[in-house]
């Protein structure tokens, strides 16, 4: 049996109906790298006891990119009015986390996911870069496509990310207004880009938890960061099935 891997969808709201979307670079990167990836649909009248049986179908579980966090979290006014959708996914995936983590479930959060990581982990974060930094990258990406690379990140060295790509820096693409500011509890930077903003960061607990500021399942050769994941929740699966 593969690791199966949840990855979390957000609410896609047209004239028609509302859909529950994640995009497929996602299913496509942890297919190749030897997993099962399965959506999790936004619910919204769960129990903490639903999701706990709900996480024991996964072997890991990605926090995929999307809206923005409430700000409110890390004690700060909105700079921007949230969306129903958004502020329902938002509660979800809050409720998600806790339960992920309170299992030692690992956890990749990507952009949005690697920011959620941050703030529940009692960090907080720059709202807009281009208002609250002095920076002259384009980390937005406005009229960029998903898989075109935009600037240079620069890993730390004995990171695992370092030992995942064996390199001192990749370059990456970019599609974030936030960033973090304030590190959040037993996290490390293991990234920056050339403005020293962070990119990429990796917990010290006592579990897998990483995350990274880019969208690398749109980049090819980022494949090598998704099968170290699965190859964690793989390891994490044998365990668990040993000590049942």
């Amino acid at each position: 049996m593969k690791p199966v891997i949840g990855i979390t969808t957000y609410i896609n709201k047209d004239l028609f109906r509302s859909y529950s979307r994640v995009g497929y670079e996602y299913i496509d990167k942890i297919e190749k790298s030897g997993g099962i990836p399965l959506e999790i649909p936004i619910l919204q009248d769960f129990t903490i006891e639903l999701l706990s049986h709900l996480m024991d179908s996964f072997d890991g579980i990605i926090f995929s990119g999307g809206g923005n966090i409430d700000s409110l979290w890390y004690g700060e006014q909105p700079l921007e009015k949230q969306s129903i959708e958004t502020e329902l996914r938002n509660r979800f995936e809050r409720a998600l986390f806790f339960v992920a983590k309170e299992k030692k479930v690992p956890i990749l959060g990507i952009c949005r996911g690697s920011q959620l990581i941050n703030i529940l982990q009692g960090g907080s974060l720059f709202q807009n870069i281009d208002i609250q930094m002095n920076t002259e990258i384009d980390h937005e990406g406005v009229d960029k496509k998903i898989e075109e690379k935009q600037h240079i990140v620069y890993l730390e060295k004995d990171s695992l990310l370092a030992k995942i790509f064996n390199k001192s820096e990749i370059s990456v693409n970019s599609f974030h207004v936030q960033c973090i500011k304030q590190l959040g509890e037993n996290l490390k930077v293991t990234a920056k880009s050339e403005d020293g903003i962070p990119e990429a960061i990796e917990y010290e607990g006592d579990f897998f938890m990483q995350g990274v500021q880019w969208h690398p399942e749109a980049l090819d050769d980022q494949l090598p960061l998704f099968k170290e994941f699965v190859n964690v929740c793989d390891q994490k699966r044998h365990i668990k099935n040993m000590s049942n």
